[in-house]
């Protein structure tokens, strides 16, 4: 038993369920798929736990493969949120299509033992996801900053992928990176409810609109 991975573990699972929680702040699409992603990680949590408690070869194997399916999976619901957040729900048959190809590229990966397969997703929702940075810095720097870093956390926990300390590596750089898109999906929606009040307020006679 590593106390070092039951504590990382417990980290990323008190991770998600904040990020949950903030989810609650951001519009409804974002927190779909915010509390998707979420549970994805706290499912990761709970297995790392349990293969630290338990390092037998069937939960290490289990471990791996959970990591495979979640690292191919929860960073295109990231994206999806992010872009529900800084532009518009998206298309729900194209979310579907798209996560369905993500869960089976996660699969695969874990039935053939390829990690590359699972960061393949990965990488196009890191890519997605720098665009919209891109097309909202202007504009709100403060939000498309946590959203940028978080991006880069997802590509730093990809790069950890492998072996004990890349399992560990992977905990704590997905908790950044889940309440990183959370605090900037959640700022990103409050700004928008305030900015839509505030267009709609009355005017004051001799005020000028």
């Amino acid at each position: 038993m590593n106390p070092a991975d039951i504590a990382f573990a417990c980290v990323l699972a008190l991770s998600a369920i904040i990020a949950a929680l903030i989810a609650g702040r951001a519009r409804p699409a974002a927190r779909d798929y915010l509390r998707f992603a979420a549970a994805l990680y706290l499912a990761l949590a709970l297995c790392n736990a349990l293969a630290a408690l338990l390092p037998t070869a069937t939960t290490l194997i289990f471990s791996d493969a959970v990591m495979l399916v979640v690292c191919a999976l929860a960073p295109p619901a990231l994206a999806f949120a992010l872009f529900a957040a800084f532009e518009h729900p998206p298309s729900s048959i194209v979310a579907a299509i798209f996560l369905a190809l993500a869960s089976g590229a996660g699969i695969a990966a874990a039935a053939s033992g390829t990690p590359v397969l699972s960061l393949a997703p990965l990488s196009v929702s890191v890519l997605a996801m720098l665009a919209l940075c891109a097309r909202r810095w202007s504009t709100e720097k403060r939000a498309t900053s946590h959203a940028f870093l978080s991006a880069c956390s997802l590509l730093g926990g990809a790069a950890a992928v492998g072996g004990e300390s890349g399992r560990t590596a992977l905990m704590l750089f997905s908790a950044a990176a889940l309440l990183g898109f959370a605090l900037a999906s959640a700022r990103r929606s409050r700004v928008a409810i305030v900015n839509r009040r505030d267009l709609r307020g009355p005017v004051a006679i001799g005020e000028k609109g």
